[in-house]
């Protein structure tokens, strides 16, 4: 069974694109500053550029490999944020990276206009 379809009933994928390639994720694991955890991996190796649908209130994307590396070098994500890394967005203010936090290592979200680490909202362990 995929991870992708694993997804809990309140949410539902609206639109997404085909999987990352392996040379792409090479290129992010080389890129990442932190080790990048199997799940993302494994969801981008499945679909990409996904944006998900939670209780038809908010959407949340998630990033390809390719667009991962691009949009954390746009937004100077390491630079603000140095052991973390962005994986998506709620198409609106915030990234959705992750990082080391108040709850340790896991996802959580943040202002693109205020990339601080002790702004970051928990989100989940995975």
């Amino acid at each position: 069974m995929s991870i992708v379809s694993e997804l809990s009933k309140n949410f539902r994928i609206d639109t997404s694109c085909n999987a990352s390639e392996e040379h792409e994720i090479k290129q992010l694991i080389e890129f990442a500053k932190i080790k990048i955890p199997d799940e993302y991996l494994e969801v981008i190796r499945e679909r990409t550029e996904m944006e998900i649908n939670i209780h038809d209130v908010m959407y949340l994307r998630i990033w390809g490999a390719s667009s991962c590396i691009e949009l954390n070098e746009a937004y100077y994500i390491q630079k603000y944020m140095p052991h973390s890394l962005a994986i998506g967005d709620d198409e609106g203010e915030y990234v959705l990276l992750y990082a080391n936090g108040q709850y340790g290592f896991g996802v959580y979200a943040v202002a693109f206009d205020d990339l601080d680490e002790e702004e970051m909202i928990f989100i989940a362990k995975s």
